[in-house]
């Protein structure tokens, strides 16, 4: 696994957090538009960790080494548990997840890479090592459970998560994790970038007019959604 840790965002509370959760978040735009955005002042977001198209693991916010500080990157969130027979919410998710983003223009369109899925198994195996409640997966969620109310819309539709439980957590039951967009809406949707150029997801960076389309179509949904 391709570690670059030679970005660092500044968006971020200097307090170690215990976490219980992983959150996985598709990006919307390019990698390094990505990176651009959750490391500078501007936007003040950011996350643990971005995996790239091509598997590269960026280390954002420190999380891989034990000790994980609090990133801003699941916002307004909520999530409903159920333990030993008793229904409770959880809220806050910035207290106590990692968040890991997944290079995808649009990840209820075109569909994560085998690197990517290759990187993801890596991590979680290594945050398990580090951080054992994490040996649950009903620990691991996807932004648009957490914050689909907020019509958050991410990993999407092409996000496989029966390999992921299936891959990580080979002996446990598998969560079911539905998407929040319809197949309906991503038909069209997909028809959209196709008459943009973007019949398929491009490998390298796409041009700052591309990804404000991508970033432009996001928000749309979002407040279409919410």
């Amino acid at each position: 696994m391709n570690i670059n840790r030679l970005h660092r965002s500044q968006n971020f509370s200097n307090v170690e957090i215990a976490v219980s959760h992983v959150v996985i978040h598709g990006t919307g735009i390019d990698c390094s538009r990505t990176i651009e955005i959750l490391t500078g002042a501007e936007h003040q977001v950011s996350a643990h960790l971005v995996i790239d198209r091509d598997g590269t693991v960026y280390e954002l916010v420190s999380c891989l080494e034990g000790r994980a500080l609090r990133a801003w990157h699941a916002g307004i969130s909520r999530w409903f548990i159920v333990k030993d027979g008793k229904k409770s919410q959880l809220e806050r998710f910035n207290d106590f997840s990692i968040g890991i983003e997944l290079v995808n223009l649009n990840g209820n369109v075109f569909p994560y890479t085998e690197a990517q899925y290759q990187s993801l198994f890596e991590v979680l195996k290594r945050l398990r090592e580090h951080y054992p409640a994490l040996d649950d997966p009903d620990s691991i969620v996807g932004h648009e459970q957490i914050a689909g109310f907020r019509g958050k819309i991410d990993p999407g539709l092409k996000f496989d998560w029966s390999r992921l439980f299936r891959e990580s957590y080979p002996q446990q039951p598998s969560p079911e994790r539905a998407p929040r967009l319809p197949e309906e809406v991503v038909a069209v949707l997909a028809g959209v970038y196709s008459a943009a150029g973007l019949a398929r997801h491009p490998e390298g960076g796409i041009s700052e007019d591309r990804n404000d389309l991508c970033q432009r179509l996001s928000s749309l949904l979002e407040k279409l959604l919410q």
